[in-house]
This record gives C-alpha cells, structure tokens and sequence, in this order.
C-alpha cells in the first residue's frame, strides 16, 4: 500500500509540474526569449527533499519530456536546452543536498544559476552559435530572485507537508 501511494503522489507531483510548466510557457515574464520563473522546479525540490533524488530525477526528466510532447516542441532546440539545463541544475542540487551545508533555499538558487548555464551550452550545440552566450550574464542575474522564490516555495510546503505527515501517522 505504502508504493501504491508513493507512486500516486509522485504521479500528482508530475501532473502540477506539468501544468506549471505549460502555464509558463505562454506566459512571457523574462525578458530573455524562452526563459521562466521556473515553477515546475518547485515540484522538482519538493521531491528532492521529500522523497529521493532518483524520485526527482525521474519526476523531472518525465515532465521535460511530456511537456515538449505537449506544447509541439519535442527534439526542437529549446527541448534540448530545458533537458540540458534540468539535469545539470538536478545533478548540482543533488550533490549541494548531500553535502547539507545549504538550504533548500540556497540549494533552489544555485540548482536555478545551473539551469541557465545548462541551457546556453545546449544552446551553444543546437544553435550552432556562441551568441547565445550573451544571454547567459542575464540568465544568471535572474536566476538568483527565480530560484529564491521557487526555494521559498518549496520550503513552505515541505514545512506544512511535514506537519500533516506526522498528524496523519
């Protein structure tokens, strides 16, 4: 019963973070063309910190690929840069949890300035151009408030997840 559940919620974590993310693909916030707030990251801590890393690498992958599946740009130049930035920034968050010397909250930011430099340098192959590069100083200055907020995030509903985890045994 108790992997029955996991795998739901897990399934329930993808669905939001599929939403989020397609949400926010229409959504143009950041002046930089392709970039977001990052919302579906939220999820993507949540299950790191809730559950396990492969859980969110699993989790995150999956909802990369849907969602480009989705929204029609499946194996498109910005599939490979979200897939390239999604798992450089989960690899550098994954280590910065395991060494336990940052929050989540700072463990969001540097796994968000990750994600942007994942991207440029897929961008760099898939473009065939280093001119993608002059977005990056941009990229990394807003990634440091995109992942503050999405750690905020995080950490609330990990706090009141915790809470009601422990009311409910």
């Amino acid at each position: 019963m108790k992997k029955n559940m996991k795998m739901t919620l897990l399934a329930n974590f993808l669905a939001i973070a599929i939403v989020l993310n397609i949400i926010e693909s229409f959504v143009p916030i950041i002046p930089v063309p392709g970039a977001k707030l990052g919302f579906a990251n939220v999820v993507t801590l949540i299950i790191l910190y809730g559950y396990s890393f492969k859980d969110s690498f699993l989790v995150s992958m999956s909802r990369v690929f849907l969602v480009s599946i989705l929204i029609g740009r499946f194996l498109a130049p910005t599939f490979y840069m979200s897939l390239s930035g999604a798992i450089l920034s989960l690899m550098v968050m994954g280590m910065f949890k395991k060494l336990n010397f940052f929050s989540i909250l700072g463990v969001s930011v540097i796994g968000s300035f990750f994600h942007a430099i994942g991207q440029i340098i897929a961008g760099v192959f898939v473009i065939g151009s280093t001119a993608v590069i002059a977005y990056l100083p941009i990229m990394l200055f807003l990634s440091i408030p995109a992942g503050a907020l999405t750690g905020i995030i995080a950490q609330r509903f990990l706090s009141v997840w915790q809470t009601w985890n422990r009311q409910i045994r």
